[in-house]
């Protein structure tokens, strides 16, 4: 039987150029570590003149409080309102609303994961967005699919006079303002 001998360089030139290909490629900006597909709804952008009022704003991008069970009540954290109507959880509960991104219209709810027993309703205003290039008519909220990495939408309201998107929310995680 005749030695066997493997020629490696074709291997070896295939790793080169996937290596190269994800060199130039490049990682995603996105804050949520998903690469942008523009079939998938966008994040909408704050305005910069919006970002520089926020970052010399001495309020902070993180709130939290209880909200009486028995009471509910309203959070505003900026461009974001939560109202938690009476009995949308059982027990007193804390509730957060956090900026991570002050670039983008994203919010984290917490405490994420939380289900409620009457929706809980969700207003953001898009009043300092950067809508260059954006269909207004295709703003609306979604939230963020951990399990998908993808934004669902919400059945909302835009009000385009005011500004604002007005959704209710049967659970929570990120919520952001999308586009197409």
């Amino acid at each position: 039987m005749k030695g066997f001998r493997l020629n490696v360089a074709p291997v070896w030139g295939v790793a080169v150029v996937i290596l190269s290909m994800v060199l130039l490629v490049g990682c995603s900006e996105n804050p949520m570590g998903v690469a942008p597909d523009q079939s998938e709804p966008q994040l909408l952008q704050r305005s910069t003149l919006a970002v520089e009022a926020i970052q010399r704003s001495t309020v902070p991008l993180y709130t939290e409080r209880v909200v009486s069970a028995a009471e509910g009540g309203v959070m505003t954290l900026f461009d974001v309102v939560l109202e938690i109507p009476a009995g949308a959880v059982p027990n007193d509960t804390l509730f957060s609303i956090g900026i991570p991104d002050i670039n983008v219209f994203y919010n984290e709810f917490g405490t994420n994961g939380l289900v409620f027993d009457v929706p809980v309703k969700v207003t953001m205003s898009y009043r300092d967005a950067d809508l260059t290039g954006i269909d207004e008519s295709t703003i609306r909220i979604g939230w963020l699919n951990g399990s998908t990495g993808l934004f669902q939408d919400v059945v909302c309201t835009l009000d385009r006079v005011n500004k604002t998107v007005s959704g209710e929310v049967m659970h929570f995680s990120a919520y952001a303002l999308i586009s197409d």
